[in-house]
């Protein structure tokens, strides 16, 4: 299931005006928000596979959760490039 953002809910067909419009239609909060976004998109996977990591020690392996990995490389890989 995915949120609604800006009115579209299909991951790769979400452009930057739709993440714009979730703030205020002002320069300094769309800069705002593409910051953060830039922030998260680029700690998210680090912070994925240690998770998988610390499942992995604890004896947690399923193939659901590389296919969740995988999911989050492909969307923060899309947002990346949206944000050059």
């Amino acid at each position: 299931m995915a949120m609604r953002i800006g009115g579209r809910n299909i991951a790769d067909t979400i452009h930057l005006k739709h993440w714009h419009s979730l703030v205020p239609n002002t320069r300094g909060a769309q800069r705002l928000l593409e910051s953060d976004m830039a922030k998260m998109s680029s700690k998210i996977l680090p912070q994925a596979d240690a998770l998988l990591t610390e499942f992995d020690d604890m004896g947690i392996r399923h193939e659901i959760l590389s296919r969740i990995r995988s999911v989050i490389e492909t969307r923060s890989t899309f947002m990346a490039r949206i944000l050059k």
